[in-house]
């Protein structure tokens, strides 16, 4: 039987692992068994798992934590893709991603338009400090509007715990440090969760005193009271773009090397 090998950083994060399943569906549907691998955000197990699956898959799907991929580490012309995550290296790899510095940069413009002035941005973690294009869109768009950088309003996690924990945490300290600040851009819909949490410790609210956008687009924002503004980062189109991807490298087929894949704003009571 047919194999591929797919990592993501954790499976507790409803955006990869709704990119996994829908990456089997599609792989099954065409013959392949594919075999999914949680790095737990730490990059020598996906080091490890890279190398084992090079052995036993005859590809490998990897949204990765990782800065830079070491020389070496995957075989010339072995089928591999990247999904969400670019790390330097020195090989062109094929890449399938939103174009994340653009819908962070909109995700601010929304939220100024409705008023936001001191909009605080958890750019989600990054295993092993990647560069953050939404941090470089949050910084264009604030810059655009005349509106100064505040350091303590970019939430850095350390991926100790999961986002929903350190962003409640994190979002906590600073309105207890006596910010008052208007709006909030999550990294994920955990995140989100955790940052209401942390508001209504403190008696302020959704949206009536903080507007929230969240990127991911879960079911549960919908059905979350009050419903959440969300970036939906269409995770089926991209992981069938990158499963495409994969297979046009095993069938030796043309392929785009480098697909980008819209993100779009919904709107919900969070903003209104």
């Amino acid at each position: 039987m047919k194999t591929i090998g797919m990592i993501v950083p954790t499976v507790d994060n409803i955006f990869f692992a709704k990119i996994a399943y829908e990456a089997e569906k599609f792989l099954k549907e065409r013959g392949y068994l594919t075999f999914i691998a949680s790095c737990q955000n730490k990059a020598g197990n996906e080091n490890d798992y890279v190398k084992k699956m090079q052995e036993v898959c005859d590809g490998i799907l990897c949204i990765s934590g990782l800065e830079q991929i070491e020389e070496g580490l995957i075989k010339t012309d072995y089928p591999f893709v990247l999904i969400d995550r670019t790390p330097k290296s020195g090989q062109d790899f094929a890449v399938c991603a939103n174009d994340d510095y653009e819908a962070c940069r909109n995700a601010v413009e929304f939220l100024i338009e409705k008023g936001c002035e001191k909009i605080v941005l958890c750019p989600g973690y990054l295993a092993q400090g990647q560069t953050a294009p939404r941090l470089e869109g949050y910084c264009r768009a604030l810059e655009d509007n005349g509106l100064p950088f505040r350091e303590q309003y970019v939430i850095r996690r350390s991926g100790t715990h999961n986002s929903e924990q350190e962003t409640e945490q994190r979002i906590e300290e600073l309105l207890h440090d006596g910010e008052q600040i208007d709006g909030i851009i999550a990294s994920s819909d955990r995140a989100a969760f955790g940052a209401i949490t942390a508001l209504e410790k403190v008696g302020c609210y959704v949206p009536e005193d903080v507007k929230l956008i969240t990127f991911d687009n879960s079911p549960y924002t919908a059905m979350s009271s009050p419903s959440i503004t969300a970036m939906d980062r269409n995770p089926k189109r991209l992981a069938e773009a990158a499963c495409s991807q994969l297979l046009a490298q095993i069938g030796h087929e043309p392929y785009d090397r480098k697909v980008i894949v819209d993100v779009s704003l919904i709107k919900r009571d969070s903003t209104r």
